[in-house]
């Protein structure tokens, strides 16, 4: 079943949901785990990438963000627990504070091996030029065939060449791959809307005002080996550090 409302409405709804959500506390932030020191732009904890893989992927998007100012960070885990893959991914951006704090030009590559899900999650003002749908298609047709056979260094290599080419503009979608998506409310914003009215009746509900209803699993981003936050490669010190971007929730999910 479709729905079709008008784009502003769809907007205002998302906007009150995020804006209610934060005001209620509605995080348990202490649950993501904390920048690497020294930082990077690929960090591998599940090692599912040679160290050649590594650093290649490592050197391109240094290269990509000391051009542009453009972060870019790929973070590969065994499992996120019991978040859902797209919750987990936004408070990592967000926590990390990938791009710049005046441009808010980060964008994530989340992926849980062990899960078989990964997420991307797309700086505030990087959503023009990179939306939720490009996300999608990023997803389903680079990432995913590529990640069934196993080859997690081509789909994640080409997803960030896919990234570079919607940022600077050399890769246009034709038209038709967004016939039917401009007007029709997705199934995601449809529950976000349910949540958001239920998350408004439990408030009105308890007087006290009491925290948020989130319980994410603990722990949930350590490696099912229940190794320490470490990605295992050497850092290549030209990595400075994330500048303090914030990101407003969009981007696009998936699992293989």
């Amino acid at each position: 079943m479709k729905f079709h409302l008008n784009k502003k409405i769809i907007a205002f709804f998302l906007f009150a949901i995020l804006f209610f959500a934060n005001s209620i506390a509605f995080s348990k932030d202490e649950e993501i785990p904390d920048v690497p020191n020294p930082p990077r732009l690929v960090n591998d904890f599940s090692n599912i990438l040679s160290e050649n893989n590594k650093q290649s992927l490592e050197d391109k998007l240094l290269a990509y963000n000391d051009s542009t100012s453009s972060q870019i960070a790929v973070v590969i885990l065994n499992t996120v627990g019991d978040y859902a893959i797209d919750d987990f991914g936004i408070r990592l951006a967000r926590k990390w504070a990938i791009g710049q704090k005046d441009k808010d030009n980060g964008i994530l590559i989340l992926i849980a091996k062990d899960d078989r899900k990964m997420d991307i999650e797309v700086g505030s003002r990087l959503e023009g030029l990179v939306s939720n749908y490009d996300c999608q298609r990023i997803i389903q047709d680079l990432m995913i065939p590529a990640f069934k056979q196993s080859n997690y260094y081509k789909g994640i290599d080409d997803a960030t060449d896919r990234i570079f080419g919607l940022l600077n503009g050399s890769f246009k979608p034709s038209q038709s791959d967004y016939s039917g998506e401009k007007e029709t409310l997705p199934t995601w914003a449809i529950i976000l809307i349910i949540l958001f009215l239920f998350i408004v009746l439990t408030s009105i509900t308890n007087k006290n005002g009491g925290g948020g209803g989130f319980t994410g699993g603990s722990g949930g981003w350590v490696s099912s080996g229940g190794s320490s936050w470490s990605s295992g490669s050497s850092s290549s010190g030209g990595f400075g550090g994330f500048g303090g971007g914030s990101f407003s929730g969009g981007g696009g999910s998936g699992s293989w």
